[in-house]
């Protein structure tokens, strides 16, 4: 009987290859998905990206920021609001090819009355319709307040700027839009000094051309900015908790915490900012033949506050007297109303809100235009 054995197995030689480093092929194969993976994410985002840069047809946006693209609100946009996060409606906005809210801009017609509206987000009124806006209002009323003139007021609004953002859309589209009257409606924070923080980190060369690696190095930067800055919103809750109406102290207190914000007008520093913008636009229109106008448009802390608190408002009258600009401050006929319902907030008003504010413009807007005369509006 014949016993089979196994042949000898030399000693060192190598494993079967199924064996080989097994815990290196594992590695591998989690570095080719992790790549794999990273590159759908960076064709997602490029393709994202394209999308957000595109003019948006009819349709619906997810809130106020998708308005924007790089600074600028987008042109040619006809969209709708879901459920306004400040008025708490459906709101269709439209933009022009010059990124402004309105219809397209057409040539000016001999003898037009065209006024240029420059603000932040309470001139854009993106939570309103358009035609509750104050712009448009506006609009409406001048027509009837200077018979046989075509008026046409042009809204050049737009959320979270200030007045030397202001001044940098006029010199662009002054040669364009060939404005009368440039109105420049003034908010609290339009002095308000950027907070300093990177939008991006500087990047390598050899990572640099990715843009998902650029989108998250601004979302690291962001996410250190709210940890380091999130203090500048305190005055929310004591805003929220509207003690200021009765209590000279919580009046007092919200104010000083507004410092970030709109109670930045109650500092001096600000107001060099304001200054450096008002100046540009001046000089811009001595350059394209328009006059400026200076209206001052307060918060909802000094409208329905029993105390009275004006001083920014001062200061932008003696500001303006000194600039050579005509001025009207909102601040007294909105508390004249201060009863009624004028207010989303802290400062974005409501339909009323607009209307009152529109009527007082137009009688002093009317007012300068007339003076104008035939020679520079042509």
């Amino acid at each position: 009987m014949v016993v089979e054995t196994a042949p000898p197995v030399a000693t060192g030689a190598p494993p079967p290859l199924r064996r080989r480093h097994p815990r290196l092929l594992a590695v591998l194969a989690v570095l080719i998905g992790i790549s794999g993976a990273l590159g759908l994410a960076e064709v997602a985002l490029r393709m994202w990206e394209a999308l957000r840069a595109a003019p948006i047809v009819p349709g619906v946006i997810e809130g106020p920021k998708d308005l924007r693209f790089k600074g600028r609100i987008k042109p040619n946009l006809d969209a709708v609001i879901r459920r306004h996060p400040t008025s708490g409606r459906d709101v269709r906005v439209r933009t022009n090819s010059l990124g402004l809210r309105g219809p397209e801009e057409t040539r000016k017609a001999p003898g037009e009355i065209r006024v240029f509206v420059l603000g932040d987000s309470i001139t854009f009124a993106e939570y309103l319709d358009e035609e509750e806006t104050y712009p448009a209002i506006l609009e409406r009323t001048l027509a009837e307040a200077v018979p046989g003139r075509a008026v046409r007021v042009l809204n050049g609004g737009g959320p979270n700027v200030g007045t030397r953002d202001e001044a940098a859309l006029l010199e662009e589209l002054a040669p364009v839009v060939r404005p009368d009257i440039v109105l420049v409606a003034f908010y609290l924070n339009d002095g308000l000094r950027p907070v300093p923080y990177p939008d991006v980190i500087r990047l390598p060369v050899w990572i640099g051309w990715s843009r998902l690696a650029d989108r998250a190095s601004s979302l690291w930067a962001r996410a250190t900015h709210r940890a380091r800055h999130g203090a500048r919103y305190r005055w929310v809750q004591e805003f929220s908790a509207r003690r200021w109406v009765n209590d000279r102290t919580a009046f007092d207190r919200v104010i000083a915490l507004a410092e970030s914000d709109w109670g930045v007008a109650w500092h001096d520093y600000s107001w060099s900012v304001v200054e450096e913008g008002l100046e540009r636009m001046i000089r811009l229109g001595h350059q394209h033949g328009f006059q400026v106008l200076m209206a001052a448009f307060p918060a909802s802390v000094q409208v329905e506050s029993r105390f009275e608190d004006d001083r920014p408002q001062r200061r932008a009258r003696e500001l303006a007297s000194r600039l050579g600009l005509p001025f009207v401050d909102l601040l007294p006929v909105l508390r004249a109303a201060a009863a009624e319902s004028l207010f989303y907030d802290h400062c974005h008003l409501t339909p009323h809100g607009n209307t009152l504010v529109a009527k007082a413009l137009a009688l002093f807007v009317a007012r300068h235009a007339l003076k104008l005369g035939s020679r520079t509006i042509q």
